[in-house]
């Protein structure tokens, strides 16, 4: 008899008489590739009903659905439902539905306290997983991040008095400057104002820069300083080789300075220096939190109607 995971006794059950749900061992892995995306395949193989698990429905041996179960991208407590997938052939037959609640059993079996399942808006039968979801006791979907990306060249829609905006920085006394021209001596100082505004409650979690700081891109990092030369906010970018792009996850002004138009400035200044030196298809991509609601409303107001790819991230939760 085939040894399985440890919680596959909890997860082990019948629909109708020919199809078992059960737990996947590593074996198994590389015959369930076609029931995930792409990118997430490399943790089939990974399986060790903990950390990375995946409950899958057999008919005869052959997998006809897969649930896909990993530590949380955000690195917080708890297990993320990367996937949840049916064979085509096989849908409207409740398989999902088993899946999903087998996936419950194999997270508390685990020792997670809740589950997370995240997508993008775009993903083909988004409505159908958000009822499956809901259906299952899961919570109502929720925008937690605003994506889009473009070719710098496509922001002069944007941008149509980008000299004003700019102009306006100039005559408040307020400088642009890129990381990589601030020496050890200016990231130091960086890093202490970091500091000294987390101490004082002015910065959340999201928009620390810290943990971004040493793979930023010099160039396109913006840090910005008032004219008391106190550090107020930042766009934060990272190069990103394998899809060709510039991302920035973070873009942050003092919620003291917000209303000012300096964080629209920064995105202003940042795609005309790429545009510049890179050139007119340089891809920018930007990232907004819902605890961000500033840059929320300036990406979606501004950038969403001009993006050439642009969704939200879906996310609900189930308490275990």
């Amino acid at each position: 008899m085939p040894r399985y995971p440890p919680f596959t006794v909890k997860v082990q059950m019948m629909v109708g008489t020919a199809v078992q749900i059960r737990g996947v061992t590593v074996g198994e892995a590389e015959r369930l590739g076609h029931l995930t995306f792409r990118a997430l395949r490399d943790l089939l193989p990974r399986i060790d009903g903990k950390r990375v698990a995946a409950v899958a429905a057999w008919q005869d041996e052959r997998p006809l659905g897969l649930a896909l179960l990993g530590p949380n991208l955000l690195g917080k407590p708890g297990a993320q439902l990367h996937s949840i997938m049916v064979s085509s052939t096989h849908r409207r037959q409740g398989l999902g539905r088993q899946l999903l609640a087998a996936t419950v059993d194999a997270a508390t079996a685990a020792g997670a306290g809740e589950l997370v399942a995240e997508w993008s808006s775009r993903l083909p039968g988004a409505g159908a997983l958000a009822g499956l979801l809901l259906q299952a006791g899961w919570t109502a979907p929720q925008r937690v991040s605003l994506r889009l990306q473009s070719s710098v060249e496509r922001t002069e829609r944007v941008f149509l008095r980008r000299a004003a905006l700019l102009g306006r920085l100039e005559r408040d006394r307020v400088a642009l400057v890129p990381w990589g021209t601030l020496g050890q001596g200016g990231q130091q100082q960086v890093r202490e104002a970091v500091v000294a505004l987390r101490a004082a409650g002015e910065l959340p979690d999201w928009a620390d820069p810290s943990g971004h700081l040493a793979a930023a891109e010099p160039h396109f990092t913006l840090m910005i300083h008032d004219a008391a030369g106190a550090w107020r906010g930042w766009i934060i970018c990272e190069y990103q080789p394998q899809v060709g792009r510039w991302f920035f996850p973070i873009g942050w002004v003092h919620p003291a300075d917000a209303k000012r138009g300096w964080l629209m400035a920064a995105i202003a200044q940042v795609t005309a220096m790429m545009e510049e030196q890179i050139g007119p298809h340089a891809v920018a991509a930007f990232e907004a939190s819902h605890l961000n609601p500033p840059m929320w409303a300036l990406l979606e107001k501004h950038f969403y109607p001009h993006a050439t790819m642009a969704d939200y991230l879906l996310a609900s939760r189930r308490m275990l």
